[in-house]
């Protein structure tokens, strides 16, 4: 019998619910082999395609045929293919998704019409070809298979941008490291501090973009947001044009400074050296010393400090940076109080220090080496140059928030050095306090809420006075409990920053170093290689890799 041909020992039958499909033998027609694929064709031939046959059905099927015994067995249940219309949820895509039929009947157009409608798209955005090409590959796909693609787009808004701010002046937001003739950085040589004259350009406010509306897949027009306009900030040392009031021009000559939505300007104040006969120097901007800074001296700013020879047992007190070109010695004999001290907000930079306190809030890169100091930084600490013959971290405490990297830690002479990469003082303390007091108003809130539920079920006009109380102070203590988690997965983040710190030897790590990171200590009893200190798992752990 051709492989095409419906045979007379089969049919098929539904059953009332149209759904369910039986298989009727025939005893009497000629004896068949049966097996799955034939029984496959079968129902392809009575528009069955793909139909789910159970094996237990199977083996009934193949029991009465080989028998040759009539029967009716239960095969299944027809499936129509599934035609969906899927939406995103900005309105701005929609996709045609089928799913191949199980023995009924195959998508159609009218279903495609119909999934379309249900979701009222706009039919000049639907792409009619797409939705022809995916009806017809859910025909050929496996039975309960998926096919989709996209059929309609439509146009997103574009919302206006806020006014914006140009900065009209060259290298300015940053004091950037030099770039040596082999491609490295030089951080060491950061360049002259910018200054500029009275009544330069400085920056211009550019107006809002203009909006365009939108529209869905369904037609519907989507907002777009209008850009704010945002003026110059009041800046000290600028001032809006008089003849253009989108540009800000200086008013004084000094150093400008990039803030948000402004350029400040500080005054530069030079001196060929700091001593006794100029005294001490207190001053609002930035000041540039073309020599050395005396024994005994203090240097206090709000902007950068650039100094261009030694300075012996000083105090520099700094707002930005602070950048000595050879640097800093101070007398090991000396109190703190009486010590070699430097405090900027920014960033050091320096040829050496020796015997010096040292607080920054940003980086700090030394060109040789630290002798005998106690160095906090927020950030990274990087020390040394392979160019130096005596060039890393000897003696003295040095502690960074994230990297520490030095040619050469401690000395052949077994110099106790403490380098450590650690969270700044109180925090850890402040962490646990912060986790207790959540905890307690959490409880209070608790029992606020529970006084709520039961105020809310007395009608007196007391009780309704108390609750509308009651609920106030909920709300702020809610906004309360809110802050303090801010802060306690602020400092969570500044925790993990740590925790994942690193110290990183380029050459040598000599015995009497102690390396700490977080809480985890350890002391170098031999020398070690070229390597990075770091946490493995919570514990010390340290490798061969330098990166």
């Amino acid at each position: 019998m051709p492989e095409n041909q419906i045979s007379r020992k089969l049919t098929f039958e539904v059953d009332a619910d149209e759904v369910t499909v039986y298989a009727v033998i025939n005893s009497d027609a000629d004896k068949i082999e049966y097996s799955e694929e034939w029984l496959e064709k079968q129902l392809v031939h009575c528009g069955c395609a793909g139909l789910s046959v159970s094996n237990s059905a199977h083996e009934k099927m193949a029991e009465l045929f080989e028998k040759n015994r009539s029967g009716r067995v239960k095969l299944g249940q027809k499936i129509d293919a599934k035609v969906e219309v899927l939406v995103t949820g900005d309105h701005l895509s929609a996709s045609l998704r089928i799913t191949a039929a199980k023995g009924g009947q195959p998508a159609s157009s009218q279903d495609v019409v119909n999934a379309l409608n249900d979701k009222e798209l706009e039919l000049e955005r639907v792409n009619k070809n797409r939705i022809v090409g995916l009806v017809k590959k859910s025909r050929l796909i496996v039975p309960g298979e998926m096919v989709e693609v996209v059929i309609a787009k439509g146009r997103p808004p574009e919302h206006g941008k806020d006014t914006r701010f140009e900065c009209l002046l060259d290298d300015i937001t940053d004091r950037k490291p030099s770039v040596r003739s082999d491609g490295s950085l030089d951080y060491y040589d950061l360049g002259e501090i910018v200054s500029v004259e009275e009544g330069c350009q400085l920056m211009r406010k550019l107006p809002p973009t203009p909006t365009v509306i939108g529209r869905s897949v369904t037609g519907e027009e989507i907002p777009a947001r209008i850009g704010k306009k945002i003026n110059f900030k009041k800046c000290k040392g600028a001032v809006v044009s008089s003849t253009d009031s989108d540009v800000l021009v200086s008013a004084i000559k000094g150093q400008p400074v990039i803030g948000e939505n402004g350029i400040t300007i500080e005054k530069v104040y030079t001196v060929n050296k700091v001593d006794l006969r100029t005294g001490h120097i207190d001053f609002d901007g930035t000041v540039i010393v073309k020599g050395d800074v005396a024994s005994g001296m203090s240097i206090k700013v709000t902007g950068d400090v650039q100094i261009f020879g030694i300075v012996e047992n000083a105090c520099i007190e700094s707002g930005g940076n602070v950048d000595i070109k050879l640097g800093m010695i101070g007398r090991s004999d000396n109190s703190k109080e009486e010590s070699c001290q430097i405090n900027c907000k920014g960033n050091l930079t320096a040829g050496y220090l020796e015997n010096v306190y040292v607080t920054v809030e940003g980086d700090i890169f030394i060109k040789s080496r630290i002798s005998n100091c106690n160095i906090t930084g927020k950030n990274q600490i990087i020390v040394g140059n392979p160019r130096e013959e005596k060039s890393g971290i000897v003696g003295g405490n040095v502690s960074a928030g994230t990297i520490i990297r030095a040619e050469v830690l401690g000395s052949s002479g077994g110099a106790l050095t403490h380098v450590a990469i650690a969270c700044s003082d109180g925090i850890l303390e402040q962490y646990e306090s912060l986790k207790t007091e959540i905890v307690a108003q959490d409880e209070l809130l608790v029992r606020m809420l529970g006084l709520m539920v039961g105020l809310s079920k007395k009608r007196s006009p007391e009780a309704k006075e108390l609750l509308q109380n009651t609920r106030i102070q909920t709300d702020e203590l809610k906004a309360l409990i809110n802050g303090l988690i801010t802060q306690k997965d602020e400092i969570e983040a500044s925790i993990e920053k740590v925790r994942q710190g690193k110290i990183i030897v380029q050459k040598e790590a000599f015995p009497g170093v102690a390396i700490t990171i977080l809480d985890q200590q350890q002391k170098i009893k031999g020398r070690y290689g070229q390597g990075t200190f770091l946490l493995f798992d919570g514990s010390m752990s340290h490798n061969s890799s330098v990166n």
